[in-house]
């Protein structure tokens, strides 16, 4: 393998390539998330998608305040600050996509500013990739909270892997970022477990099974963080509302306040469903071909399916899905994990393809213990999606884990130790800067003029 790749791109050896390969790679790739920010905080049509969502949360909370929007449901955090930006702009669209990009800026400033993150990377070719992966992240700067869970958790994430490594982390800071991740979005009963499971088998194959790596600060700070995720539902607890208006979209005990993503400006059926949109569009695709990369159907063609068919039964959330669905579970695996190492090359180039050659040859590259935190959190996360979902998973819920897998990619000790690997990695920078510039050509710079 080290020979081949000598022989085949042997020209990156030299460190004046490099050098102008890093400068224009990063030139590149902050032009790139430049303009993916001006397209979608300005030139993006206003309430599509997801954004119709929070659109209606933050007109609500405008005209009835804080404690009626809590029993209404909304996403506390986004909504808060969402309120406040609308207070100096006065457009609700506006001032839901700045909230959101506001996290992005933050994460910037984390990476510029955390210390020890970069202690044993390479932090300008890490900022290659991680502008890149931002930039082509749906909802990032859209007026979504996408950025408020996303990026939350992967610093949560990303404080693991410093503690794991043996750095110190603030317990304020923690909670205050657990908090903001658990208020976000429900989808936090998926992810956080994913992150105690790989901390927890990190620090079992690490150190061996130890009590105290149970009661580490992330789950002392998860359980303290709760008690200021209640405290901002207060109104729930003064009314003793200890339910959601959601449906089966969420579980029954979940009874925080969130945004209502159950329902859709697309339809006006009552009995609308988004996990029955995502199974009865895969389950066409199914039907019509292999089934990978599964359109989405119109929903007025799923309606006349339920009105045409009422014996069928469609899954109304994902309980209901996995416990019901095994088969197409099993039909689906195969084929979601094939999608994500095809889409994710319009975000990481071919790191995926790379990572289980590390894995094979790791012993051979270091006697110091890999950093294989990264690795977990991503096959965990991949494997658990995979499972859940009736269809292709969406990139933006992987964002966090192809971000903390950077940090594997540009360890200058464990991973670019090797010069194959080390060569690899510039190679992929070209791969992604090619990639980026035939989406910047096909979009004509802006894709939304």
């Amino acid at each position: 393998m080290n020979s081949f790749f000598h022989n085949k791109i042997k020209f990156l050896e030299k460190k004046r390539v490099k050098k102008s390969i890093i400068q224009v790679s990063f030139f590149l790739s902050c032009f790139y998330i430049l303009i993916q920010f001006i397209d979608s905080i300005f030139l993006f049509p206003k309430n599509i998608g997801d954004e119709w969502h929070f659109s209606r949360d933050l007109k609500f909370f405008i005209k009835n305040g804080y404690y009626l929007s809590v029993l209404n449901g909304t996403s506390i955090p986004y909504t808060l600050l969402s309120g406040l930006i609308y207070s100096f702009l006065e457009d609700v669209s506006l001032s839901l996509r700045v909230a959101n990009a506001t996290m992005v800026f933050f994460v910037i400033l984390y990476f510029q500013f955390r210390k020890n993150l970069f202690v044993d990377n390479h932090k300008v070719i890490f900022m290659i990739h991680a502008l890149i992966v931002l930039g082509t992240t749906g909802g990032i700067f859209y007026g979504t909270n996408d950025s408020f869970f996303y990026i939350s958790f992967f610093i949560l994430c990303s404080e693991c892997y410093l503690w794991q490594k043996g750095f110190n982390v603030s317990n304020l800071f923690l909670v205050l970022i657990y908090t903001l991740c658990i208020l976000s979005r429900p989808h936090f009963i998926l992810y956080l477990p994913i992150l105690f499971a790989a901390n927890q088998i990190f620090s079992t194959y690490k150190f061996g099974f130890k009590r105290k790596s149970i009661l580490n600060p992330f789950t002392q700070n998860f359980i303290i963080s709760l008690i200021f995720v209640l405290l901002f539902n207060y109104p729930k607890l003064m009314e003793l509302n200890f339910s959601h208006n959601q449906g089966d979209y969420l579980p029954k005990f979940l009874f925080l306040s969130y945004a209502d993503k159950s329902k859709t400006y697309k339809t006006d059926d009552p009995k609308f469903n988004w996990v029955q949109w995502c199974f009865y569009s895969q389950l066409v695709s199914d039907n019509e071909g292999s089934g990978l990369f599964a359109p989405f159907v119109e929903w007025n063609v799923v309606k006349e399916f339920k009105d045409n068919n009422p014996k069928v039964r469609l899954p109304n959330s994902y309980q209901e899905y996995i416990l019901k669905f095994p088969l197409h579970i099993i039909n689906r695996f195969p084929k979601s994990i094939i999608e994500v190492i095809v889409y994710s090359t319009r975000y990481l180039g071919i790191i995926l393809l790379i990572i289980p050659f590390w894995l094979i040859q790791r012993k051979e590259l270091s006697s110091r213990v890999s950093p294989l935190f990264p690795v977990l959190l991503l096959f965990i996360g991949i494997t658990i999606w995979a499972v859940i979902m009736p269809i292709h998973i969406a990139q933006q819920r992987l964002m966090p884990f192809y971000l903390m897998l950077l940090f594997l990619v540009t360890d200058k000790k464990s991973f670019m130790v090797n010069r194959a690997f080390r060569n690899l990695i510039f190679l992929n920078i070209i791969i992604i800067d090619i990639i980026v510039l035939i989406a910047l050509a096909k979009w004509g710079v802006f894709r939304s003029i």
